[in-house]
């Protein structure tokens, strides 16, 4: 069995569908407008957009220490992203994050079962906790998507 094939497979599930959860990434922001993403609730210091943001900022940081590359990760931990200008922005926020979960899908390929038992990187965790933790993650910020899409939804119904 490839455990690897099988963290890939389950990181892209969440971003397109078929993941246990029966709520993905690409359903879930399709239809989010660049104004919507933009826009911060009472419930969250975080926007859509930010949110995508980092968690394309952190597939490329995953993707890099698979490359046995250490990133240093600053205070700002990838929610450093500008206000966005336009639908454009926005669109070509949304493929990065796609291009970077599909980017860091292959690199997860590229392991051995063996390799995923050995720390990622010099005192990191293993392999396997971090790449399993890497899908963990993006769940994890998709649910507050998905609630902040409800709430955003629900203001602007009453406005």
């Amino acid at each position: 069995m490839n455990i690897a094939a099988l963290i890939a497979g389950h990181l892209l599930d969440v971003y397109a569908g078929q993941n246990w959860t029966e709520v993905n990434l690409k359903s879930t922001i399709d239809d989010v407008t660049y104004t919507e993403a933009g826009q911060i609730t009472p419930a969250s210091s975080n926007t859509i957009a930010g949110l995508v943001h980092h968690l394309a900022f952190w597939n490329q940081v995953m993707t890099f220490r698979i490359r046995g590359e250490k990133v240093e990760i600053t205070e700002s931990n990838g929610f450093d992203n500008a206000p966005l200008a336009d639908e454009d922005e926005w669109q070509s926020l949304k493929k990065d994050c796609f291009k970077s979960g599909k980017d860091l899908a292959e690199a997860i390929r590229t392991l051995r079962n063996e390799q995923l038992a050995l720390e990622i990187l010099p005192g990191y965790p293993s392999a396997y906790k971090s790449l399993q933790g890497a899908v963990e993650h993006v769940h994890y910020h998709l649910g507050q998507i998905v609630i902040l899409k409800q709430l955003l939804r629900a203001r602007n119904e009453k406005l």
